[in-house]
């Protein structure tokens, strides 16, 4: 089977362009072509270069709606004259940037992955009292508009929890027979337990003292990804307890950063925070290994793929009730779920988490089901089903 994969990200850029990748090697090594076309680049994709994919980068600019209104024309002239979509026999769609293709005269079966919703987001910003200027709502609007095409003209739509399910049903009205929910994220060469000089090489390079409990928070610094929240409980805890909080991801909205950082300023506890930075999805595992407990403070997580990796190699989890891996994961033992945007329920839960045994996991899952190769092979059915 020819799948042509359109993604914005290829391996890089959390948990679009890992999963993207992820998939591709894995629809690759069950026999299949694959041709990914990617709209970002960055020179960490060097990392996860196959030689067995046909990468075509077809950049964006980065410039608010008048990129979009380029990349229309810009794809309209790469379907024309660069790729003949009738050589393929489905087109796998990732991003709402390519809804800007004239989809109606597609023949061929489109599927598109809905890893998140901008109804979604938007929905739980507001709800979480976070202010929206005017060109970010329209910039929204548009978004939504294009994942409704996606979704319009796909015959099947996946996604990665039962949360996102409903929310793509009742947000876009789609009928959820044409909803698939395939789970997914574990890779056991990626995600490995890691010798106790490497973890402590870690510390040194980042200046983490020994012999003190890490908490860690892995994502984007944006609103909805709650990181305020651990801050604040933190904050509160370290009168009691001592601990270094490690935050690994990179900085997306300046003006929250900042506001995390006068929170911090005002404190005597500046150096119990670590900001390492984006951090390349091949060197979480490492990160991982360091930390004692996994925080996911988020108020909109239609997965958490993060949840999925921590308890895989047996980390304490505390996470929210909003998140999706939050059903996939109900008898990991080591996870505390709490409420989302509240710095007291985290704290309490920070409280009891950190002093819990190290002990074996005990539950039922069955990792394996949730490995690439599964993906691959759900989405194989769907793609074979309507070929």
């Amino acid at each position: 089977m020819k799948i042509l994969m359109l993604t914005s990200r290829f391996g890089f850029g959390y948990g679009m362009g890992y999963s993207a990748y992820k998939e591709a090697t894995a629809l690759i090594s069950l026999g299949h072509s694959v041709t990914v076309v990617h709209c970002y680049s960055s020179p960490e994709i060097t990392s996860f270069y196959d030689p067995l994919i046909t990468f075509i980068y077809l950049p964006i600019k980065r410039i608010p709606l008048i990129g979009f209104l380029m990349y229309f024309f810009q794809l309209k002239k790469f379907i024309n004259k660069r790729i003949n979509i009738k050589n393929f026999d489905s087109v796998y769609i990732q991003s709402l940037e390519f809804g800007l293709l004239d989809l109606a005269k597609i023949k061929i079966p489109i599927f598109y992955f809905a890893r998140s919703t901008m109804l979604g987001m938007h929905q739980a910003l507001q709800n979480g009292k976070i202010k929206i200027s005017l060109l970010p709502r329209i910039i929204n609007l548009v978004l939504a508009a294009l994942e409704r095409r996606c979704m319009h003209y796909s015959k099947m739509i996946f996604v990665k929890s039962c949360k996102m399910a409903s929310e793509v049903s009742s947000l876009y009205g789609i009928n959820s027979n044409k909803i698939a929910v395939i789970i997914g994220g574990i890779d056991d060469k990626d995600f490995q337990i890691q010798p106790e000089l490497s973890c402590m090489e870690f510390r040194h390079k980042f200046k983490i003292p020994p012999n003190v409990p890490v908490v860690l928070y892995a994502g984007r610094i944006v609103p909805q990804k709650g990181l305020i929240y651990l801050i604040e409980a933190s904050l509160n805890l370290l009168r009691e307890i001592n601990f270094v909080v490690v935050i690994a991801g990179a900085i997306i909205n300046e003006a929250y950063y900042a506001k995390i950082k006068r929170l911090l300023d005002n404190t005597t506890y500046q150096k119990s925070f670590y900001f390492l930075g984006h951090i390349n999805q091949l060197d979480m595992s490492l990160v991982l290994n360091v930390a004692d407990c996994l925080v996911t403070p988020s108020f909109y997580e239609p997965f958490g793929m993060v949840n999925l990796q921590a308890a895989f190699l047996n980390k304490k989890i505390i996470t929210t009730e909003i998140t999706g891996s939050v059903d996939v994961l109900a008898n990991y033992e080591k996870m505390k779920v709490v409420k989302a945007r509240s710095s007291t329920a985290i704290k309490l839960a920070l409280r009891e988490v950190l002093f819990w045994k190290n002990k074996k996991n005990q539950s039922s899952i069955d990792f394996q089901m949730y490995s690439w190769r599964n993906v691959a092979e759900y989405l194989l059915h769907y793609f074979s089903e309507t070929a």
